[in-house]
């Protein structure tokens, strides 16, 4: 087993050649900005990598950390030098209602399941004060894709008509950004979330070949999305299994 510092400076290593990720960060970032956070009461919900929660942390504001398993809180606690606080078995979050002024939920953990999604963006409502700021990462889902054509399907994703109705019930929902296009897509697919530094720097070599590549689907929409709103009083405006297709008014009107 890794020392803590063997640990923190893998795990530096491997986001340093991430573009994904750090894309991610950069997006969240941009969205976060114009909401004045410097002191706001924040949480980072989901970062596999926690390099990416310590990016966060330059933003300024008062952050706090939750990962899904305890591999993953022993990795951010080695990193961010904090306690770490781990969701429950049932996807609950371990905090009071209203204690949160932004929640940050990293890409990875929206499933494409409209009823299981909605009752995990609920619980973010619920530790969300008023007004609060939820960022969401999802999947980009298209009807066809490019990507396609190299074989395998795309899991779960919303696009941005499904992510409005998926976050409508708590949410205005302020805006929508798209990132990490076809070649980044496909390099992304081909070597894997980088959790190690093992082919770190072919690894680094391709992202990058990739990034740049991308310049010229510059007119496309990314494979990731990244959603933003500010927290109202939940109404149920929709049934969970109306975020895919049909919104809930076209159901009560044409059955």
């Amino acid at each position: 087993m890794d020392t803590d510092n063997e640990l923190v400076s893998r795990l530096k290593a491997a986001y340093k050649v991430d573009i994904p990720a750090r894309m991610e960060i950069d997006t969240v970032s941009r969205m976060l900005a114009s909401q004045g956070i410097e002191t706001s009461s924040c949480l980072d919900l989901g970062f596999h990598n926690p390099v990416a929660s310590q990016q966060l942390r330059e933003l300024g504001g008062y952050w706090t950390s939750t990962v899904w398993t305890g591999a993953e809180r022993r990795q951010a606690a080695a990193v961010l030098g904090e306690d770490v606080f781990q969701v429950g078995v049932g996807d609950e979050l371990p905090f009071e209602d209203k204690q949160f002024d932004v929640v940050v939920l990293a890409r990875g953990h929206l499933t494409g399941d409209p009823e299981k999604d909605l009752a995990l963006v609920r619980e973010c409502h619920r530790i969300l004060k008023t007004p609060g700021y939820l960022v969401v990462g999802s999947e980009y889902r298209r009807r066809f894709s490019l990507l396609s054509l190299f074989g395998g399907r795309q899991a779960g994703g919303y696009n941005e008509r499904e992510m409005f109705n998926l976050l409508q019930c708590g949410f205005d929902v302020l805006g929508v950004r798209t990132y990490c296009r076809f070649w980044l897509q496909l390099a992304l697919r081909a070597f894997g979330r980088a959790d190690s530094n093992e082919g770190g720097f072919w690894r680094g070599v391709c992202y990058r070949a990739a990034y740049f590549l991308d310049v010229l689907f510059f007119f496309n929409k990314g494979y990731h999305l990244i959603a933003h709103g500010r927290r109202k009083t939940w109404r149920m405006q929709q049934m969970p299994n109306a975020i895919h297709g049909r919104s809930i008014g076209d159901v009560v009107r044409y059955g």
